[in-house]
């Protein structure tokens, strides 16, 4: 999997849907690059190639299934962006293509305030209560919103 690759379209087409809603001024950074994959086999392999790249810093159940948060040595960068997390969650259903799920960005503000600021996107409620995040789609991109880093996030999960 190549991941710069993958990273450099997901960015562009993530930045073009930034555009259009009007949200630019209101990030702080892209932290996250989701990646999915279509097998529990491939979950495998995709994490020892995140491994070279990485460190694991979480893997845990979520809804039934691990997700696996690598820290990047080397942040990606393209578009003026730069990511330094990437998150792996094995296949829900066996029906996903390979790719990016989604790119996530920190939010100047809290996530409630940035939602009461664009009240006309129509934002799904995802994430849970340590890592609230609102998503938003188009036909090439899916971009996700929270107000806290995911390193941020991680910490706050260990801490239980």
């Amino acid at each position: 999997m190549n991941i710069a690759q993958l990273y450099d379209t997901a960015i562009a087409d993530a930045d073009s849907l930034i555009d259009r809603l009007g949200v630019r001024d209101e990030l702080v950074q892209n932290d996250t690059l989701c990646l999915q994959v279509p097998s529990n086999e491939r979950y495998d392999q995709v994490k020892t190639e995140l491994s070279e790249l990485g460190e694991l810093i979480s893997e845990s159940e979520v809804n039934g299934r691990l997700i696996a948060v690598f820290e990047l040595h080397r942040r990606l960068k393209s578009s003026g962006w730069s990511v330094s997390f990437v998150e792996l969650p094995q296949p829900k259903t066996g029906a996903e293509i390979e790719g990016v799920r989604h790119l996530q960005f920190v939010v100047r503000t809290g996530i409630e305030s940035f939602r009461a600021k664009f009240p006309q996107l129509g934002f799904d409620d995802r994430g849970n209560a340590r890592n609230r995040l609102l998503e938003i789609a188009d036909d090439a991109a899916v971009v996700r919103f929270h107000d806290k880093n995911m390193g941020a996030v991680i910490a706050l999960e260990t801490m239980d």
